[in-house]
């Protein structure tokens, strides 16, 4: 009710600004100052009704400016730009993956020095007297982003010297784990390591008196039916020190020649992630006929995880008595700590020609101020250095908040699905057994370079 309130506040002093009413005396060049523009901004997973309230913020500053929100689905979002630009109806902002950016790159407009824009006020206690004062407002500068927001951003909104975009929120991958299912278990408490993972695993899953497994582990090592595979596979390569992509050049098949062995990292990497679907290992807990990781976590039937803060509020949703909690993830190497992001950067289509306005709503929008209020109303993990600290003991974001600083993005090119899908078909072809060790080794390596391959043409 309040933010509705607010919103009918801002449209009614448009309309007694704009309209006539409150621009009695205003010179021609101040009248077109503050003609009314209406600003489309297109979200995907955005909050809507908190960029509403921002929206409405907003408004009371810029009283002539109105934004209208609106939430397109992911699987049309690139149709539909492509249909808006071509009739030329562009939105003017719109939210696009951080690991999609080269894909966007063509249609957005790098961000500007400085943006014109008007402030407008009344001033006079008895004869009231409307002010239109024009404004150069300048737009974070380079060395004030990479002050402000964590280096992920950095490396991924950052294109040759050009900014195109900030984000809200930036998520992280963490573990969730039932804490019933470990009680049940006899552990008391939640493996801090991969090898403890490994071995809580072991000692949680259960099986029928066929071999059929009645209580998962974790939902990991398939291709298929697992939640962020695809992210999981690449970070277990990063804390290996292997990076899947350098540049623009494929890099986690290098090596891969004919006297290579299975001690390859990316082979090591392979190994333990499909152990836990590999019916001969200790560890088999999963196989491609469950149903995918995060249902079976939220019916109980799994004690782990591996999954992003944007899980939680689902999880919540659909089991409320899950007496669930969540831990950073293990590390490798605890000296050298990786991660891998999964986010939005809010970006100004090129076409647009507001374009004014609506990178003066993305800088409001992605001030530290507004990005605070934005990750406490959807519980998500901010992107802001300063705000690490904030939230590093919040039970929920906590784990998330204390992962944001070495989180990095794993691709970044012109078809994230495809690579992401390239990675799962790699899983589900590691799996396959081979006739001999010899055989195994070749069809590995085969299946390595033929990912590395379809990969290498997203770029």
């Amino acid at each position: 009710m309040k933010r509705k309130i607010i919103a009918i506040f801002s449209l009614l002093a448009t309309v007694l600004l704009t309209g006539g009413l409150g621009c009695k005396g205003l010179s021609a060049d101040e009248q077109a100052a503050i003609q009314p523009i209406s600003l489309t901004y297109w979200t995907v997973y955005g909050d809507i009704d908190e960029l509403r309230a921002l929206a409405a913020e907003y408004s009371q500053l810029r009283t002539y400016v109105t934004v209208n929100i609106r939430q397109i689905r992911y699987d049309e979002l690139e149709e539909r730009l492509l249909t808006a630009l071509a009739d030329d109806v562009p939105p003017d902002i719109i939210s696009i993956p951080a690991e999609s950016i080269p894909q966007y790159l063509k249609w957005l407009e790098p961000m500007p020095r400085q943006v014109s824009v008007s402030n407008v006020y009344t001033k006079g206690t008895y004869a009231k007297e409307t002010v239109v004062e024009r404004v150069v407002q300048p737009m974070p500068t380079l060395r004030e982003i990479e002050s402000t927001f964590v280096q992920a951003v950095v490396d991924d909104a950052v294109i040759g010297n050009q900014v195109y975009g900030l984000p809200l929120s930036l998520d992280t991958l963490a573990l969730y784990y039932n804490k019933n299912l470990l009680d049940l278990s006899g552990i008391p408490t939640p493996p801090r390591t991969w090898d403890d993972f490994q071995k809580a695993v072991e000692q949680i899953v259960r099986y029928d008196v066929n071999g059929n497994v009645t209580q998962v582990g974790v939902g990991l090592g398939t291709g298929s039916n697992v939640n962020n595979a695809a992210d999981i596979l690449a970070l277990l390569m990063l804390q290996n020190g292997v990076e899947p992509i350098k540049g623009n050049r494929v890099a986690f098949h290098a090596g891969m020649e004919k006297n290579v062995s299975q001690n390859h990292k990316t082979f090591e990497s392979l190994r333990f992630y499909t152990q836990f679907s590999d019916k001969t290992k200790k560890a088999y807990t999963w196989n491609e006929k469950q149903e995918q990781a995060l249902d079976a976590f939220v019916r109980g039937k799994s004690a782990f995880y591996i999954g992003y803060a944007r899980d939680f509020a689902q999880m919540s949703r659909r089991a409320q008595a899950l007496n669930l909690e969540v831990i950073p993830l293990p590390q490798l190497n605890p000296n050298r700590p990786t991660n891998v992001t999964s986010y939005w950067v809010e970006s100004v289509v090129e076409k647009s020609n507001k374009g004014n306005h609506a990178w003066d709503f993305v800088r409001f929008m992605t001030t530290e101020r507004n990005i605070r209020k934005y990750v406490e109303s959807t519980r998500l993990p901010s992107p802001v250095r300063t705000h690490v600290t904030l939230f590093q003991d919040d039970e929920v974001l906590g784990p998330f908040a204390q992962q944001v600083l070495f989180a990095k993005t794993w691709y970044s090119g012109r078809d994230a699905d495809r690579a992401k899908r390239a990675f799962a078909d790699l899983i589900e072809a590691y799996r396959l057994p081979g006739a001999t060790d010899k055989k195994k080794l070749e069809n590995d390596v085969n299946a390595v370079n033929y990912a590395a391959q379809i990969i290498q043409q997203t770029l």
